[in-house]
């Protein structure tokens, strides 16, 4: 057992962000990385940007969501919060979801706007709404959700990643767009 995890800094830190006090001291942190990571963030990779254009119009695409917000069912296991690499697992919510059903096990940003819409960082009842407008063709039948996560290597393996778990489910329910929401 590492030092964080005996510690149990990342709980500790979690319980800071999302008081008054933490989200200044956050807002503070924010503006340092952000000043010290500009140099390094434009112009590092000679490949060109993967870029896939819409074969067809949105209004007859079907989109779903993929969000790294820690947002799960009530009843299904919250995402590890207390391992220093987070939690590489996924979970599935189905697109008729009530969202008095959703919760947020991601303990690294303020919950308290999401906890009075979730559509803020999972916006489930807005892509109803463009659906039911014809703004888009359809709602996928699942949307996909991770917690806190530094295991990209695990999420993107070839033979075990649920990366590609996901993208097969996502081709299979036949999703041409995914909107995805950072946390």
């Amino acid at each position: 057992m590492g030092l964080f995890e005996r510690l149990d800094i990342w709980r500790l830190f979690g319980k800071m962000t999302n008081s008054p006090t933490g989200r200044r001291f956050q807002s503070s942190c924010r503006r340092l990385v952000e000043k010290a990571m500009r140099p390094l963030a434009a112009g590092r990779s000679e490949d060109p940007l993967p870029f896939m254009p819409l074969e067809k119009a949105l209004p007859e695409c079907r989109v779903s969501l993929i969000t790294t917000t820690g947002v799960h069912l009530d009843d299904q296991d919250p995402f590890d919060t207390a391992s220093a690499l987070g939690d590489s697992s996924y979970r599935a919510v189905p697109s008729g979801v009530n969202v008095d059903c959703l919760r947020i096990s991601h303990t690294h940003f303020p919950h308290d706007r999401a906890e009075a819409d979730i559509n803020v960082i999972f916006p489930i009842e807005r892509l109803r709404e463009l659906a039911e407008e014809g703004a888009i063709g359809s709602v996928g039948a699942d949307h996909f959700c991770f917690g806190f996560d530094l295991h990209v290597k695990e999420l993107v393996a070839a033979d075990s990643g649920s990366a590609h778990e996901i993208a097969r489910r996502l081709q299979e329910d036949g999703v041409d767009v995914v909107l995805l929401t950072p946390g």
